[in-house]
Parts: C-alpha cells; sequence; structure tokens
C-alpha cells in the first residue's frame, strides 16, 4: 500500500508518466530510424524495404540497412580472416532472472504512534520470518550480424 500511495504522489506523476511515454516497441523504433535516415532507406530494393519494415535480414544486405532493421548494437568486434578485415554486430537484451530469500529475526522496534517517547513502555519486540524476491536483469545474446566489405556474410538471431 505504501509503494501504490508512494506512486501516486504528484511530485512523482509527470516522472512516471514520461517513463511510461518513452515505452517503445521494436517496430515504432525501427520506423523512427527509417524515418530519420530516408536517404539510406530510399538505396534500397523494394525487396530490401520489405525486410527492413518486418525487421528481417538476409545475406548480401548492406550494413546500413542491418542498422534500419535492427538498430545499433551492443556490442562490435572487428578482426581479420585469411587476411580479410571483417566486423561482427552482437545484440543483446536483458532477462529478469528474480531469486527467493527468506530471513529469520528478531529484535525490538519503537511503536510508530509513539516514536517521540523513548522508553520501555513504547518499545514491542518483534521476531518472524520474512520471505523477499530479488530480481535483477541478466544481459542475453538475442543476435549477430557478420558483415564482410560492409555486406551480410552471416547472421544468427534468437527465436524466443
Amino acid at each position: 500500500m505504501k509503494i501504490l500511495h508512494r506512486l501516486l504522489d504528484p511530485g512523482l506523476l509527470p516522472v512516471l508518466a514520461i517513463c511510461l511515454s518513452s515505452c517503445a516497441t521494436s517496430a515504432t523504433l525501427r520506423q523512427k530510424r527509417v524515418e530519420a535516415n530516408p536517404q539510406i532507406y530510399q538505396k534500397l530494393s523494394a525487396e530490401d524495404r520489405q525486410l527492413v519494415n518486418s525487421g528481417r535480414i538476409r545475406e548480401g544486405l548492406a550494413k546500413e540497412a542491418v542498422f534500419l532493421a535492427w538498430g545499433r548494437p551492443d556490442d562490435i568486434r572487428n578482426g581479420s580472416k585469411n587476411g580479410v578485415p571483417y566486423e561482427t554486430w552482437h545484440y543483446k537484451t536483458h532477462r529478469p532472472y528474480s531469486r527467493v530469500g527468506f530471513s529469520l529475526g528478531y529484535g525490538y522496534g519503537l511503536d510508530p504512534y509513539y516514536r517521540h517517547y523513548r522508553g520501555p513502555y513504547y518499545s514491542y519486540p518483534y521476531y518472524g520470518f520474512h520471505p523477499s524476491v530479488t530480481t535483477s536483469y541478466v544481459p542475453v545474446d538475442v543476435g549477430s550480424v557478420e558483415f564482410l566489405n560492409d555486406k551480410v556474410v552471416s547472421w544468427e538471431a534468437r527465436t524466443r
């Protein structure tokens, strides 16, 4: 109840509204990339435009088209194969990982209605079993694209 009360605090409502409005789907973000880079999009063939619009890629696709379809990579690695330089783009997401914890405790606390009083008459013992859930976010690879001469030579993506 305290959390709900804090969320409804008039000072936090604008922050909450901004956070919720900044959430966007991958299709929305893809459309924004296309609108921001019309010169790249116009150079693509009709088939490649359909791929970009649906968020798919293929071998032979230009690096700029992959940017429009999948966005900026989270990691870029450069290397060489048989003397030919290549570049690999890696994409990640964060998945929640939850753990359940338990604690057992005892002690003394002050009655919240009589905080200004100090003394044994207004304190109370507490003890008990307290479950808790901790959630952390773990980075997970969701795809990678390998380029040779700025063209896709291989790619992989997670389906789930």
